[in-house]
Order: C-alpha cells, then structure tokens, then sequence
C-alpha cells in the first residue's frame, strides 16, 4: 500500500491535549495531521470524560428544577427527568463543543482523518476507516489517546448491570438502586447524581487490611 500523505506531525488523538499541540505545531508553520477515531472530535474529554458528566450534572440540576411543581394542597411535588431528556441535553453541548474544535482545527489548515491509528513504523502509521485503510507519514507523531476506566481485578463490566464511567451515558433508563465503586471525585459525583434523580445510589471505598 502506497503512502497517501506526508505531514511535518501528526498526533492521535483530538482532545486538549492533542488539539492544543497540533494548533500549536500549525501556528509554527507544520503541516498537521489530527487522527481522531470517536464518533465527535474532542477526543475522550468529550466523548466520555470531563464535558460530557460536567452537562449530565447540570442537565440533572435544570431538569429536576424546570419539573418542579406543585399539587392542589400547594405542597411541592417532583416528576424526575428521563435518562432521554437528560442526554438529549448532553448531547446537544456536546455537538457544540466538537463544532468548535473542528472549526479551530480547519482556521489552522489541519487535517483531520477519523478512524483507528496503528503504527507500521516510527514514522508510519495505518488509518482504518470502515472499509478503507490509508498510510500517512511524518517527522513526528504525538500519542494523546486519553484514559479508559480501569475495572477492578476479577470484575468485567457487561454494559447492562455491571457499568464503568464510559457506560452512564448510554444508560436506557434511570436504575432504581446503584452502587458506586470508588469514592474518589467521579464515584462521588455520580452517586450524587443519581441520588438526585431518585434512585438508592451509595458510593462505597474499599481500603486493604494489613
């Protein structure tokens, strides 16, 4: 397979880390490549990180206020929102912040290629897109992938009953009870979400024994 085209740099990944280092690279006369294999350009921040469950907490917040309202007895009563209405609200801010950094990435002339990178060399490296795979090359190739969750040794998440972080927002439903691993930032945030909207959720942390 022939080399289909020649950048200066190329970083793997769109998220801050990878989008502020390849505006950077442009803005010093490099040709740019931006290789980004999530469905919206922003890289895990905002695909499963940081914007996505910051909206999810305000979605919570707007929409558990906007459904406030009151009986005949005058006494308040909640109808909690849906997991629908929830996303359909994430989803909304998120298109809006991908829109951004596209648009930042194009004003910088960079190119832009979706698809699954896997390095053939130092210097090469194969994009898969659907069906078609192309080879590009350059000087020098950043590595800004982000994070994944890391499951606890001996649990596999299954995406119905046993979810990560990534997993929240592709939820059906609001549970009815829920158990949070880990009382870190996340773990905590989550609980208290979920608290929110109703369902018996606890955050739990599990310390060794000596």
């Amino acid at each position: 397979m022939a080399i289909t085209q020649t950048f200066d740099f190329i970083c793997i990944g769109s998220g801050p880390a990878g989008q502020r280092a390849a505006v950077q690279a442009a803005k010093l006369g490099q040709r740019v490549c931006v290789i980004e294999k999530h469905r919206v350009i922003g890289g895990s921040c905002l695909n499963t990180g940081t914007i996505p469950s910051k909206n999810f907490r305000e979605a919570v917040l707007s929409l558990s206020h906007s459904n406030r309202s009151r009986d005949q007895s005058g006494y308040p009563s909640v109808s909690p929102p849906t997991m629908g209405e929830l996303l359909d609200k994430v989803s909304h801010q998120v298109a809006l912040e991908s829109q951004i950094i596209e648009n930042q990435l194009a004003r910088n002339g960079i190119t832009l290629i979706r698809g699954d990178a896997v390095f053939k060399d130092a210097h090469t490296i194969a994009v898969q897109s659907g069906l078609d795979t192309i080879l590009i090359q350059a000087g020098h190739i950043l590595i800004a992938v982000g994070t994944i969750p890391a499951p606890p040794p001996g649990i596999c998440p299954d995406g119905e009953f046993i979810i990560d972080s990534d997993d929240i927002l592709r939820l059906p439903h609001i549970p009815r009870t829920m158990v949070v691993i880990g009382a870190g930032v996340i773990g905590i945030e989550y609980a208290s979400m979920f608290a929110a909207l109703g369902s018996n959720a606890e955050s739990q942390c599990h310390l060794p024994t000596f």
